[in-house]
């Protein structure tokens, strides 16, 4: 029987008692890193986001989600957010429904899964167990293509817009330059763009100033 043995590249900023439930586990071996996006990363192109459910929340209502989702997205296979705490209690004068669209934005759109955890030694036993999955090696054929080069991480980060299709995505890059400017525009402005109609870019607006604060 071959000896467990689960690599772990670690931000440096993580530490605590996730650290201390993750050293714990058997066949964890963790490398403290500076990593550019991401908390932890695991084998197979996994990584993991850690936040707390009032930093989860806030980066909804300023919209600094979409950049940091985006980032993530075009270095890694599979992005996963393990969010600690209650993601619905009362702060910031939030909606509830801004946290739905959130979610499922980012699950249906961007395919982000978010895993809620209770605490720290809740969230070091989720990375552990990810970790493990991960390692197991998925069918070839059915896993997609990871993009290779920035540009085509932008265009696939851009065409999980509702109603974006490939080719249009290259448009929206082309016309407005990057994922953060698209993301950036308005509804007229998309509308503008060939191929493009107003209530296509309503939809996409709709879906990514959830949680603005406007006037």
């Amino acid at each position: 029987m071959s000896q467990l043995h689960l690599p772990i590249r670690v931000d440096r900023r993580e530490q605590g008692k996730i650290i201390q439930r993750l050293e714990r586990l058997e066949g964890v071996e963790l490398e403290f890193v500076d990593l550019d996006v991401g908390d932890y990363e695991l084998p197979n192109g996994v990584v993991v986001e850690r936040k707390s459910a009032t930093d989860m929340v806030l980066s909804v209502v300023d919209q600094t989600l979409w950049e940091n989702a985006a980032k993530l997205k075009a270095t890694h296979d599979k992005v996963i957010y393990v969010v600690e705490g209650d993601l619905y209690e009362p702060r910031f004068h939030q909606q509830a429904l801004d946290i739905h669209r959130a979610l499922t934005h980012l699950t249906i759109a961007l395919g982000i899964s978010v895993l809620p955890s209770n605490d720290e030694d809740t969230s070091g036993m989720l990375i552990y167990l990810l970790g493990m999955n991960a390692q197991v090696d998925p069918d070839p054929i059915a896993r997609p293509a990871k993009p290779e080069k920035r540009r085509a991480a932008a265009e696939f980060i851009v065409s999980g817009l509702p109603g974006v299709e490939p080719d249009l995505a290259r448009d929206l890059l082309r016309q407005f330059g990057s994922v953060r400017d698209v993301l950036n525009t308005d509804a007229e402005q998309l509308a503008e763009v060939d191929g493009m109609d107003l209530e296509r870019a309503q939809r996409i607006e709709s879906v990514v100033t959830h949680g603005s604060r406007k006037g």
